[in-house]
């Protein structure tokens, strides 16, 4: 089963040293390539990439002449393992190292599983390494995704071994399969940075494919929680793409009244948190991409297969590393689970 490794690189500099040297001693790169996609960073970046490839006969770079994020660096990077006849791409984060055996799960999972569509191994903090980046991405019936298992000691996750489906996987290291992207399509360019891994996995559950996590495989992430103005407003304007274009409309109106709530309570944490203003212009970016919203929206829905499981991955719950606050743990994660909970059982919401 032949690979391609895709690196998107912005500003990277120090980081890709390790990340080749643990790419070259902990994997067979026989048949498989490895494309680098230089996202503009003008600071150095491509000459260290030059550099530490030096030597790999397997490496392809792309040099880009501006930062096209994370999804259309991507994008480039997937086209080009289109041409070369790749059965499947792996995303890996410029901030990453791997691990011995990190890559042989992944495929194996493939092998085996064909409507496994996406598959992520276990992500442990590299500063921390016994503790967990993410096992798997959890996504609120409200849009918010987040890191499942986020800071948890690794010793306490329930299962090791075996592979289980996950809402969407970390597209901080993901491995995809090809023929599945064939039909859904690559990374949507317009979220730019942030729930577009996230968005990709929707559109591949509406389709009937699963994600996974392979816990047997394991890498490394420099992931700093740090979160900036732009940062949230991105985040939260991706949200509401995403939902205004992939939410059924009976979802939308049964969530409609968690929505207007967690909507309230965004504004007031983006009010304490400095970032009120930013977050208040995400209302007009959401406004100006509507049609090409309501166009996407109208396809997507057209080909919605009667085996979706985007709906069954869905949670009422928020639980992640400094969301503490007894205002979500003892009253909006109980009334939202409770909510989302009746929503499916009775009114058949999926």
């Amino acid at each position: 089963m032949s690979s391609a490794f895709i690196i998107v690189t912005y500003r990277g500099k120090p980081y890709l040293e390790a990340l080749f040297a643990t790419l070259k001693r902990h994997t067979d790169l026989t048949d498989n390539r490895i494309i680098v996609v230089e996202n503009g960073s003008g600071d150095g970046t491509l000459e260290e990439l030059q550099r530490v490839t030096s030597g790999l006969d397997n490496v392809e770079i792309l040099p880009l002449t501006s930062n096209r994020g994370f999804a259309g660096g991507n994008n480039v990077g997937i086209a080009r393992a289109r041409e070369l006849g790749s059965e499947f791409v792996v995303l890996l984060n410029q901030d990453l190292e791997l691990s011995e055996g990190w890559l042989p799960p992944l495929l194996e999972v493939m092998s085996e599983r064909p409507l496994v569509a996406a598959a992520q191994p276990l992500i442990l903090l590299h500063s921390e390494p016994e503790l967990v980046n993410t096992a798997g991405n959890h996504l609120h019936f409200c849009g918010f995704g987040y890191c499942g298992g986020y800071r948890k000691p690794l010793e306490s996750l329930p299962d090791l071994q075996s592979v289980t489906s996950v809402a969407f996987a970390s597209g901080a290291a993901l491995m995809l399969r090809m023929s599945a992207l064939d039909q859904t399509g690559y990374f949507d360019e317009s979220l730019f940075l942030y729930h577009e891994d996230c968005e990709l996995q929707i559109r591949l559950r509406e389709l009937g494919y699963d994600c996974v996590l392979a816990p047997r495989a394991r890498v490394y992430h420099k992931y700093t929680a740090s979160f900036s103005a732009q940062k949230y407003a991105l985040l939260d304007r991706n949200r509401w793409l995403v939902l205004l274009k992939h939410w059924p409309l009976w979802r939308l109106i049964v969530a409609a009244p968690a929505l207007f709530g967690t909507e309230l309570a965004v504004l007031a944490f983006a009010a304490k948190g400095g970032w009120l203003t930013a977050k208040l212009g995400t209302y007009g970016a959401v406004a100006k991409q509507l049609p090409s919203v309501y166009r996407d929206r109208r396809r997507l829905q057209r080909r919605r297969s009667s085996h979706a499981t985007d709906g069954a991955v869905l949670t009422g719950n928020m639980s992640f590393d400094g969301l503490e606050h007894p205002l979500i743990t003892h009253f909006a994660n109980p009334l939202l689970s409770a909510y989302w909970g009746f929503a499916r059982r009775v009114l058949k919401v999926r």
